[in-house]
């Protein structure tokens, strides 16, 4: 009985080690029905890049990202990101300045300035180029 009671316990610490919990970013892209990239033209009204509600696209922003690795340098950015939830959206402020390609954002009611991911440079790039 002794050893089932261990097993059992093993079981569940292995279980409960394994539930990593979503950190509010990921719960965002996860959720996002729509995303929006809006980057400076020079004139009055910002031109939209690219905009999709394909749910894999949407997902891939979680690796554009890094959330790991703060930025902290005093950029001006140059275009916006949209996440759109339902009814809700999260506005993020860009940069792709070489040394300060980073993205700053708010969520719940924490700002973080985050590095963006060599992919997520090259993707933005590219949006770029179409301008």
């Amino acid at each position: 009985m002794k050893q089932l009671q261990f097993v059992f316990s093993v079981v569940i610490v292995i279980l409960i080690s394994s539930c990593s919990k979503k950190s509010a970013l990921q719960e965002l892209i996860g959720e996002a029905d729509v995303v929006k990239v809006y980057i400076e033209t020079g004139g009055p009204v910002p031109m939209v890049h690219y905009e999709t509600n394909d749910i894999d696209k949407i997902k891939m922003w979680s690796g554009y990202i890094d959330e790991k690795t703060n930025a902290s340098a005093d950029c001006r950015y140059e275009g916006k990101l949209i996440f759109k939830v339902y009814e809700d959206s999260t506005l993020m402020q860009f940069s792709l300045k070489p040394g300060c390609e980073q993205v700053s954002y708010k969520l719940n009611d924490t700002l973080f300035v985050k590095k963006l991911t060599p992919e997520g440079i090259s993707f933005l790039n590219e949006l770029k180029k179409i301008q």
